[in-house]
C-alpha cells in the first residue's frame, strides 16, 4: 500500500473485479480482471502504469488492456490489473484503476518465463514512476541482470532459486501459501505437491546463511507457507 499520488490520472476505470482465466497466478502475477461494461469506452489497448483504490486504500500497479496473445488466441479484451505487494481475494469488489502513463504496446511473448521477465520489468517501471524506494539495506536483488547479493558477497542462485526469492522480496507484506509459489514459478498446478518448494527455500537458506549473519531472510508461516522479512 502507498500514498496518493499528486499527477492526474489520463484514464479512470470502476467496476467490479470478476473471476478471470486464472492464467496470472501462473505466471506469478495474479490479477484483478476489471468487468467491462462498454469495450468502446476503454483507453487504448497496451500496459498502464496504475494507482488502484480499493476499500478506501490506495496501491500501485500495473494494468494491461488488450487481449493476452502469450496465453491463447482469444480475442476477447479484459482489463487486468497486477497489484504490487498484494495477495488478497478480491472478487465482487468494487475498484477504481487510475491509469497514469503508457509503459508499453501489447506483445507476444514465445513462453510463459519471457513474460513473467516483461511483467518484472514493467512493475519496477511503476515503482519507479511513483517513487518507491526498495526498504532493504542488505540484501539486493537486480532482476535485469538476474543477480543476488547480501552486503557486498554475490549469490549464486539457481532460475527457480531466483525466482522464488524475487517472488518473496518483490512483495515483502505477502504471505504467499506453498500451492501458490509452487504455480507461480513452475507454471503448472501443484496438485498437493510441494516438496520442489520446501527443497528450494532450504537451498536459499543455505546460500544466503554464511553472509546472513544469523538473519533469516524467509520466514515461515507455520502451517500456511513463507514470508520475505527483511532486515
Amino acid at each position: 500500500m502507498e500514498q496518493s499520488f499528486n499527477r492526474a490520472p489520463k484514464y479512470i476505470l470502476q467496476g467490479e473485479v470478476i473471476y478471470g482465466r486464472g492464467i496470472g497466478k501462473l505466471v506469478g502475477m495474479p490479477t484483478a480482471n476489471l468487468q467491462i461494461t462498454c469495450e468502446n469506452s476503454l483507453p487504448p489497448v497496451g500496459v498502464y502504469v496504475t494507482e488502484v483504490l480499493l476499500n478506501r486504500e490506495r496501491y500501485y500497479g500495473v494494468t494491461n488492456i488488450g487481449t493476452c496473445p502469450t496465453i491463447d488466441s482469444d480475442e476477447k479484451v479484459s482489463v487486468e490489473t497486477h497489484i504490487l505487494n498484494f495477495n488478497g481475494i478480491i472478487y465482487g469488489k468494487n475498484v477504481e484503476i487510475r491509469l497514469f502513463e503508457k509503459l508499453r504496446a501489447q506483445k507476444k511473448f514465445d513462453n510463459f518465463s519471457m513474460l513473467l521477465e516483461q511483467i518484472r520489468m514493467d512493475c519496477l517501471a511503476a515503482q519507479e514512476f511513483f517513487g518507491v524506494k526498495p526498504i532493504f539495506t542488505q540484501l539486493y536483488m537486480d532482476i535485469k541482470k538476474h543477480q543476488t547479493k547480501l552486503g557486498k558477497a554475490e549469490i549464486y542462485l539457481s532460475a527457480k532459486e531466483f525466482d522464488i526469492l524475487y517472488m518473496l522480496y518483490s512483495n515483502p507484506d505477502v504471505a504467499y501459501t506453498k500451492e501458490q509459489i509452487y504455480e507461480a514459478i513452475w507454471h503448472e498446478p501443484s496438485n498437493g505437491c510441494f516438496h520442489a518448494v520446501e527443497n528450494t527455500i532450504f537451498q536459499i537458506r543455505k546460500k544466503l546463511k554464511p553472509y546472513a549473519g544469523g538473519h533469516d531472510f524467509i520466514k515461515t508461516m507455520v502451517g500456511y507457507g513463507y514470508k520475505f522479512q527483511g532486515k
